[in-house]
């Protein structure tokens, strides 16, 4: 389960999939599944996926315990197929972040 919190220092990951309303329930699938792969990965924390209303987005919001484990992961082989998937169907803007503020913060 994501847990956002200044205090956990993670490395955090939002990606913004754009694509077309046709296509956001599969594109959604494949991040999915990616997610579920990426479990097993050491450092993986947590995964979450949301659906724009319009249909034209997918975000994924993952949090890692290091930029290593990230990149390790990213390395992956057996990844390579499922990144090629997602850029199939549509583009990607991945931005790598830290926590810096929530509204809920003891």
């Amino acid at each position: 389960m994501a847990r956002i919190s200044v205090k956990d220092e993670y490395f955090t990951t939002i990606n913004v999939f754009s694509t077309t309303p046709e296509h956001q329930k599969r594109l959604a699938e494949i991040v999915v599944e990616g997610a579920e792969a990426m479990k097993s990965h050491p450092g993986f924390v947590s995964a979450s996926i949301h659906l724009s209303y319009d249909g034209t987005r997918v975000v994924g919001y993952a949090q890692w315990a290091s930029e290593d484990d990230f990149h390790g992961m990213r390395a992956r082989a057996d990844l390579q197929g499922h990144f090629e998937e997602v850029h199939e169907l549509g583009t990607i803007e991945s931005i790598a972040c830290r926590v810096a503020y929530t509204s809920d913060e003891d």
